[in-house]
């Protein structure tokens, strides 16, 4: 019997797609502040002294926000990825499929296409 190989490519990136989301959500939540730690750091100025202020932020706490969403959807796209490569539990490799559309674009929408079009190969396993 031949190995099914839409939802492995899937899986495969689903689970890429969603490190990305984790990489990109870490940066996002962790920017205001490395942004403070560098401007605070005298080290770092050319100048010798400190770096000019940064502008106000009018949402300071977005930036986390919008962080830490990306990083449960990561978290949800690797998990999706992983019973997409098991060919078990169509659902939730659909959700993490869905959720590798929002954190890498292109490769969700593919992988997507292929657990949409590969269900068959979940309901025999």
């Amino acid at each position: 019997m031949e190995e099914p190989w839409m939802p492995v490519v899937a899986g495969i990136l689903d689970i890429v797609s969603g490190a990305l989301g984790v990489v990109m959500g870490l940066f996002m939540a962790l920017n205001l502040h490395v942004a403070r730690a560098i401007q605070a750091a005298p080290w770092f100025s050319p100048h010798g002294g400190t770096l000019p202020q940064m502008p106000p932020i009018f949402f300071p706490g977005i930036g986390l926000a919008m962080g830490i969403a990306l990083i449960v959807l990561g978290v949800l796209a690797i998990i999706g990825g992983i019973f997409a490569l098991r060919t078990k539990a169509w659902g939730l490799a659909l959700a993490g499929a869905i959720a590798g559309v929002i954190t890498g674009r292109l490769m969700g929408i593919v992988a997507l296409i292929f657990i949409v079009l590969g269900r068959k190969d979940f309901q025999k396993a």
